[in-house]
């Protein structure tokens, strides 16, 4: 498995910043819900996708943030419910790569600043289900989903150069 994922670096607009928080949201956390076995990642990508309008007046985020405050209080009723592991055994390798944990954490500060909890909240439902995953409470395997993660980061960095020329993508040689 490679362990160099690239990392994305892109112009401080409202529409790049949009463009992560929605991949962040409706993409990223609602894969790991699902391959964590854990409710509502259709909540999620049912939300309206998040524009540069959104980042620009986070008030209008307020039912991203709403929907997750829902999912993460379904997911820890659904934690606490749980008496043992329904899933597979303990894994040896990371649910995430660590390079997304990071761009997670990045859009989750920067979404932060303009003044919605959104991102932060997506960056703790990812972080929850990963251990899940990890621990061998989910669905499928640590290895799988750290492959599925990948890819769907790296879909994503293909539109964002499509749609943001300005965009780079760095990768961590070592």
């Amino acid at each position: 498995m490679n362990t160099s994922t690239p990392s994305v670096t892109v112009p401080a607009t409202d529409r790049a910043t949009a463009a992560l928080a929605d991949w962040l949201i409706r993409d990223l956390t609602a894969l790991l819900l699902e391959q964590a076995g854990l409710p509502d990642p259709q909540r999620l990508r049912r939300l309206p996708t998040i524009t540069a309008a959104h980042i620009g007046k986070p008030s209008k985020l307020r039912r991203h943030v709403r929907a997750l405050e829902q999912v993460l209080g379904q997911v820890d009723r659904h934690l606490h419910a749980s008496t043992s592991p329904p899933g597979l055994g303990a894994q040896s390798v990371p649910a995430v790569p660590n390079e997304i944990f990071d761009v997670a954490a990045d859009v989750a500060g920067t979404v932060a600043d303009y003044g919605s909890p959104a991102a932060a909240l997506a960056n703790r439902t990812v972080l929850i289900a990963a251990a899940v995953i990890s621990d061998g409470w989910g669905m499928i395997e640590a290895s799988e989903s750290w492959s599925n993660t990948a890819q769907s980061y790296c879909a994503f960095i293909t539109r964002l150069w499509r749609d943001e020329p300005q965009a780079q993508v760095l990768v961590d040689p070592g």
